[in-house]
């Protein structure tokens, strides 16, 4: 069981790790685009922070993989490790841009995300499971060594990862347009809505 927890957590990771990294690379101009309208950092270090945040999601990814195929797990840990550091300061670096009253767009996807709680939360809730696999990768916890347990562990780390990807544009609350209300006319029909039915 803790072999497959693991796994999971450490697959639900690297997924978001290379969404991350290409949605960034895809939309090169919509990160830097998010952190000025966040307003937090200074405007000549914005491309900087930008450039440096896919630069360490792409290398996290690829070291954390790279490992996970050598089935080093002392080298796995640490890229964990490291993974679970760069998704708290996502994390506390979201909270902070609210706290302190300001917005914007997420810039953390190709899709036009607000940036809200629900990004906070999934940003603790990748760091909590690279973490979490990080302690248990160099215990008994081995990679899977049967082909149905490793397909197991693969569709799971692939349902989570996605569920928690798309949480944060499925709870965003986009304006609904106003109810029609029903006003009487002085024939008795009713204005706005559907006729009343009669026999």
């Amino acid at each position: 069981m803790t072999t497959l927890i693991a796994a999971v957590a450490t697959g639900v990771v690297l997924l978001a790790l290379v969404a991350g990294c290409a949605a960034h690379l895809t939309r090169p101009a919509a990160l830097p685009a998010a952190l000025t309208a966040h307003g937090v950092l200074p405007a000549r270090a914005v491309p900087l922070a930008a450039r440096a945040a896919t630069l360490a999601e792409g290398l996290l990814g690829a070291a954390a993989t790279a490992a996970l195929l050598a089935r080093h797990r002392a080298a796995l840990a640490a890229a964990l490790a490291a993974v679970a550091a760069l998704f708290a300061c996502y994390a506390l670096y979201a909270r902070h841009t609210l706290a302190t009253g300001r917005g914007g767009p997420c810039g953390c996807s190709r899709a036009e995300v607000p940036l809200s709680g629900w990004i906070v939360g999934r940003a603790w809730a990748f760091a909590l499971l690279a973490l979490g696999a990080a302690l248990l990768v160099p215990g008994r916890a081995a990679p899977p060594d049967s082909a149905a347990d490793a397909a197991t562990a693969a569709l799971a780390a692939l349902a989570f990862a996605t569920l928690l990807w798309a949480l944060p544009t499925a709870m965003a609350q986009p304006d609904a347009p106003p109810r029609p209300t029903l006003r009487a006319r002085p024939d008795g029909s009713m204005e706005g809505g559907h006729l009343p039915w009669t026999s």
